[in-house]
């Protein structure tokens, strides 16, 4: 028993550098090519490649019908069945591929043949929901193999990085970068495309195979789908007709970048997690999934409160160094868009660990429609008005309820007080810091290095506060480090 729990340490500690490195990587890319993208093609270039990349999502979503998600947990609950697996991987892929080929006849009739407006850039974004076919990243995060994964994604992110600053050197270079970045992104799901052989071949089906039978299932998965897209896609898509300026969908797409580019790494350790968790749902183990809860929530709110007023603290300071000139209006859409990084942090918590391993989807579905509701209501008279900002102010109105709503009815598994145990002491340390970077805000003058003085000094304030509040995760994960050296140390 001890060997059994022993490896499933060690396998999702594996799981977590290799998805670590993926996210790094997907965290990375965007720090490095956001500046130079935001310069090149300006506000105005940004925005209608956003509001582009807004429609063509509405067609991916339809294709995809809650796929990703209900794939992987029925994945992970029957990978000791491999005669299962690859029926229900077939039935998947045939499934896929019905809605794909019907939204890509819709899409390009509409958008590319009919509209006649920015045709080539809704061609180039119809490759994308081409790609959605041959995505199998769910089946692999269901077996719980990350390591392909995380190569097929460094690879392709790195070569989208070597094309971009190679190739994309003016404006008018907005449809070839658009090209750039959606054929790399469809680049790991052919690599991965191989390697479901080895779970597959050699198995003999003992069914007839029914792709829809799990049609209705997945629209289960499909409502809270829709319901996310409409309070974060369909912002841009409304800022886009409500002011028909693309400079505000500019100002929005990378002020909303800045502050959802950490939740990335906050939220990798629960993806990681779902799997396993639906693992031990499926076997009863419940002390194994609340152990694990309290681990993703010491590892997402460590994160998540520092950076959130980090950002609040240097944006005034970073966004002009980093966005350049012309993206001033980003930095009250960066005050605004910050609590996120919390607030999505704790519920993506509780869906990942909690409403979709204990098959509670159908309750998160309708507190995800009332957030969605509410933020298309708030939309249509805050963007009228305050344009980006007003569409800013209505996601973060529409994701605290939704947190509220998860908090409420979770209470059974993971209550607000354990949240409030688990963090307490990272708040209260986020707050010092908070205040100690405000003061040095006054005195500072603007440039480059006393940005990095300031996030150097946050960041060691931070972690220095928290070791002499003897935070328990902090402590264990300097053990585990410090354990680590000492064995390469021998071994020297």
């Amino acid at each position: 028993m001890e060997q059994v729990k022993q490896a499933n340490t060690a396998s999702i500690k594996k799981n977590y550098i290799y998805s670590a490195l993926a996210k790094v990587f997907a965290l990375l890319i965007p720090i490095l090519i956001t500046p130079y993208l935001a310069r090149v093609l300006e506000p105005d270039g940004n925005g209608v490649i956003s509001f582009v990349a807004s429609i063509v999502s509405y067609f991916v979503i339809a294709s995809n019908i809650g796929i990703e998600t209900y794939g992987q947990k029925i994945i992970s609950k029957n990978r000791d069945n491999k005669a299962y697996l690859k029926q229900f991987l077939i039935e998947i892929t045939v499934l896929r591929a019905i809605l794909t080929g019907i939204c890509l006849v819709i899409y390009y009739v509409t958008f590319v043949l009919v509209l006649k407006a920015n045709t080539m850039l809704y061609a180039i974004y119809g490759l994308t929901l081409m790609a959605v076919a041959i995505d199998f990243t769910w089946f692999f995060q269901g077996v719980e193999d990350f390591k392909k994964i995380a190569f097929a994604n460094i690879l392709s992110k790195v070569l989208y990085v070597v094309l971009v600053f190679v190739l994309v050197k003016e404006k008018k270079d907005l449809n070839l970068s658009a090209f750039i970045l959606v054929v790399t992104n469809a680049l790991p799901y052919f690599f991965l495309i191989p390697f479901i052989f080895k779970y597959t071949r050699r198995v003999k089906l003992e069914n007839r195979i029914n792709p829809f039978c799990h049609f209705k299932e997945c629209m289960v998965y499909f409502v809270p789908t829709i319901a996310i897209q409409i309070y974060t896609i369909l912002d841009k898509t409304m800022i886009g007709l409500i002011t028909n300026s693309d400079f505000e969908n500019g100002y929005y797409e990378k002020a909303e970048q800045l502050a959802k580019l950490p939740i990335t790494i906050i939220t990798m350790m629960n993806i990681i997690m779902r799997s396993r968790i639906s693992y031990y749902y499926a076997n009863q183990e419940f002390e194994k999934i609340k152990h694990l809860t309290k681990k993703s929530a010491s590892f997402s709110l460590l994160l998540a409160i520092p950076i959130m007023f980090g950002l609040i603290v240097t944006a005034k300071r970073f966004v002009p160094i980093y966005l350049g000139e012309g993206y001033e209006e980003c930095i009250p859409l960066v005050y605004i868009f910050s609590p996120l990084i919390l607030i999505i942090g704790v519920s993506n918590l509780l869906g990942t660990h909690y409403y979709t391993p204990f098959d509670k989807q159908r309750i998160s579905n309708r507190f995800l429609i009332i957030g969605a509701i509410i933020n298309v209501l708030l939309n249509a008279i805050l963007i009228y008005y305050f344009k980006a900002r007003g569409a800013a102010i209505s996601s973060i109105v529409a994701e605290l309820v939704i947190t509220l709503l998860y908090l409420w009815f979770a209470k059974d598994f993971f209550t607000f007080k354990d949240f409030i145990k688990v963090g307490y002491k990272y708040l209260i340390s986020g707050s010092i810091m908070f205040v100690t970077l405000l003061v040095l805000n006054y005195y500072l003058p603007m440039g480059i290095w006393f940005l990095i003085l300031e996030i150097g000094i946050g960041m060691g304030e931070y972690f220095i506060l928290l070791f002499i509040l003897r935070d328990k995760f902090v402590l264990e994960t300097i053990r585990l480090f410090w354990n680590k050296f000492k064995k390469l140390h021998r071994r020297s």
